[in-house]
């Protein structure tokens, strides 16, 4: 198995998770399938199907038992890949479910950011064992109480209020699978920011009590806890609800403001296109899509997503993969507004996100799951930035580029006397400055041929490679 890769799932007592070609297998353990059953076959779990909120489900019976086959989304995601406005919807996603679930008889006993997936720009439930049915009238007090209040708290509601508090950037959920705990982040903000309204509650509060609690001696004080009371169900659904309101609340005084970067206004203000040249280039682009009509395309550095768009508009189910925070962001924004099928991965390509969990095989790498997932590959003004910035070699670029097509690949050679290149160079002539198009023709060469070139006004040359 090749390092990396995702072995079966074991955490969650129901059943175990594995991928099999274009599904992704859910086997259930015989103690849960009477639940399990009583869960999908129910017009609750149809309807969030039907809607396009929840994975799709087709149940098989096997000799190895009872199996819930998914359609395997084609580039998922993990949190740390995500922009904030994305963890915004993965978060509102979550909680109205949970609330819908309610009326229905079910609750959800899970609330991460690492069971939602993105297709386009829509986050989608694919934990379909989350649900649990809910009594609203048991013998303790539990019913008012939403058990997954604390997981929700810690893997959404946390994360981006140090975004936005102390800017910690939201990719180290990579090394945090069950979220911050308050009191380490406690720690980390001054007396004002711990008072503030938007950390007192979910943050200073629980922190100050844990504290005192470590004190006081933990199991000690825990037993001190006050008798269950009896709620009535209209009560119980009612704490719930108030709950999920208020967390909706919070979670959105989290988001941090927006800001932009140099990136974000790149296209709006690049020096080196005229806009005669930018609609050259817009247009020869424009005719590639329209000759090709690729399903499925990679847009690497895509920007503000310009392309992006164009290739949706096109028919494209288009992955948009930028590097720059502000720009993902604003990126995900216009995916969302236009209302276009566009992936927004925030990531870099030249340090791509690793394998993690338990032997490096719980999560899979960014480069993996999108290997040979695109009909077409963008690369437009990218190479000289991985060349001159990053330090990769031409042929390694092109390697790359080689397993993540499955057919074409569209690139923007800039020259060396290039004013962006130049500037990028920072005097290091003697290793980049001689670096010609032989040199990238060269670097393709059994790999691409060239169907089409374009040399624009600018002497930058646009290529359309496909594959050998």
């Amino acid at each position: 198995m090749t390092p990396g890769t995702p072995t079966a799932t074991f955490r969650d007592p129901a059943g175990c998770l594995t991928l099999d070609g274009d599904f992704a297998v859910r086997t259930i353990h015989p103690s849960a399938r009477d639940q399990v059953m009583e869960f999908v076959t129910s017009q609750f779990c149809k309807r969030l199907q039907d809607r396009g909120d929840m994975v799709a489900i087709t149940v098989k019976n096997t000799p190895a038992g009872l199996q819930l086959l998914h359609p395997k989304i084609p580039a998922p995601t993990y949190p740390w890949e995500w922009t904030p406005s994305q963890w915004l919807a993965a978060a509102q996603l979550t909680l109205s479910l949970c609330g819908e679930a309610l009326t229905e008889g079910w609750v959800l006993k899970d609330a991460t950011p690492l069971n939602i997936l993105f297709v386009g720009a829509r986050p989608v439930l694919v934990d379909v064992l989350s649900f649990e049915p809910w009594d609203p009238a048991p013998k303790d007090h539990a019913s008012h109480l939403w058990l997954a209040y604390g997981q929700y708290i810690r893997t959404f509601l946390l994360p981006l209020l140090m975004n936005r508090m102390l800017s910690w950037p939201l990719e180290l959920s990579l090394f945090k699978r069950d979220g911050y705990e308050p009191v380490e982040l406690y720690k980390a903000l001054s007396w004002p920011q711990r008072l503030s309204r938007a950390a007192f509650w979910p943050l200073t509060l629980p922190a100050r009590m844990d504290m005192r609690q470590a004190k006081r001696g933990g199991r000690k004080a825990a037993a001190a806890k006050a008798p269950p009371r009896h709620k009535s169900p209209e009560l119980a659904l009612h704490l719930i609800n108030r709950t999920l309101a208020d967390l909706r609340k919070r979670t959105r005084r989290a988001m941090p403001e927006y800001q932009g970067s140099e990136w974000t206004d790149y296209t709006r203000t690049l020096t080196h296109y005229t806009a005669q040249e930018s609609a050259q280039k817009l247009e020869w682009v424009r005719h590639v899509l329209e000759d090709l009509r690729p399903a499925r395309v990679l847009d690497i550095g895509a920007n503000t997503g310009v392309f992006s768009a164009l290739a949706a508009e096109h028919g494209a189910q288009v992955v948009a993969l930028e590097r720059d925070a502000a720009t993902a962001e604003s990126l995900f924004r216009m995916s969302v507004k236009s209302r276009l099928p566009i992936q927004t991965i925030h990531a870099d390509l030249a340090r791509p996100s690793p394998a993690v969990g338990w032997e490096n095989r719980e999560t899979s790498t960014l480069l993996h799951r999108l290997e040979a997932q695109s009909e077409m590959v963008l690369m437009l003004a990218v190479i000289h930035h991985l060349i001159l910035m990053d330090q990769i070699p031409l042929r390694a670029i092109l390697e790359l580029a080689y397993t993540l097509t499955w057919r074409y690949l569209v690139l923007e050679w800039v020259p060396v006397n290039d004013a962006m290149f130049q500037s990028l160079m920072r005097g290091r002539d003697d290793l980049y400055g001689s670096l010609s198009e032989d040199d990238l023709l060269q670097a393709s060469a059994s790999r691409f041929h060239v169907l089409r070139r374009q040399t624009l006004e600018n002497g930058r040359v646009l290529f359309l490679f496909a594959k050998d």
